[in-house]
């Protein structure tokens, strides 16, 4: 945590320069693509997607069903821009696929609802296997993760599982899902990673139990806007890398006690009552 703490209180590091007016300038140029990364319809989508579903922490999801501001401004954008971009030029690169054949092989893009509270943006959907597919652009230690005998993290196969019901949802025959993970820092697509899952009943209900889950959180969220509640009680897990990037974490938190504004980031117990089970029936 104290490692945690002390990356996020220290300011961004300045870019390289050849010259003292470089050194100011590289620092102008970094403030615009930071304002703007900040603006990209990703970043300031308030509504619930199949994205953060699966996210483990209950505090994460609670804060953004409350609209609670975001108090993470030191996270750097960079991957977040990256990413955007090379969803965007995939996307078009199926698209073309699909005028080269003469034939609508690859769905791109498309706006699923695997419930009509929580639509999201799927980024491909392949008629021949049926398959849906999710990229990921990944860092070595995240390529590791999906390397895993046991596959990706849970949040990444929620959310493919929640697309795969979007897409049903919408008339089309789902088998398998895909996540395929994409080197960000590697040169070359030898790097790549493609896990893949046939779908079964057990998955179904694993989506089912999350869409529960999210009706709970929902529950709370109103508790708190009601007043009969605080954020601050809202438990917090895993803490960890989960935190780094989360909007909600503030790391003066953990240090000044003020859990309301921002959240310590870390999986000490929240001010949630002791004995009361958690969440409690809606």
């Amino acid at each position: 945590m104290t490692q945690m703490t002390d990356y996020f209180g220290r300011s961004p590091t300045p870019p390289g320069a050849a010259t003292d007016w470089g050194a100011r300038y590289a620092m102008d140029l970094r403030e615009v693509i930071v304002r703007q990364a900040h603006r990209m319809p990703r970043t300031v989508q308030r509504r619930l997607g199949p994205s953060e579903l699966g996210a483990v922490c209950d505090r994460q999801v609670v804060s953004k069903l409350i609209e609670e501001p975001v108090t993470n401004h030191t996270a750097d954008p960079w991957a977040s821009v990256v990413g955007t971009g090379v969803h965007a030029i995939l996307a078009q690169f199926f698209e073309n696929e699909n005028a080269l054949n003469g034939e609508l092989r690859w769905l791109t893009e498309k706006r699923v609802s695997p419930h009509p509270d929580y639509p999201g943006t799927s980024d491909v959907y392949d008629v021949a296997e049926k398959t849906v597919v999710d990229w990921k652009l990944q860092g070595p230690t995240s390529q590791a993760k999906t390397r895993r005998p046991e596959g990706p993290p849970q949040r990444y196969v929620i959310q493919l599982l929640l697309y795969a019901w979007g897409w049903r949802n919408a008339g089309f025959e789902v088998e398998r899902v895909a996540l395929a993970s994409m080197p960000r820092t590697a040169s070359r697509l030898s790097e790549m990673y493609l896990w893949d899952h046939w779908i079964t009943p057990e998955d179904d209900a694993k989506v089912i139990e999350i869409l529960q889950q999210t009706e709970a959180r929902r529950w709370v969220a109103q508790q708190i806007l009601n007043r009969t509640m605080t954020i601050g009680m809202v438990p917090r897990t895993p803490g960890g890398d989960e935190c780094y990037f989360c909007g909600y974490f503030r790391a003066e938190a953990a240090r000044d006690g003020d859990h309301e504004h921002g959240c310590p980031g870390h999986s000490a117990p929240a001010d949630w009552p002791a004995g009361v089970p958690y969440p409690p029936a809606a």
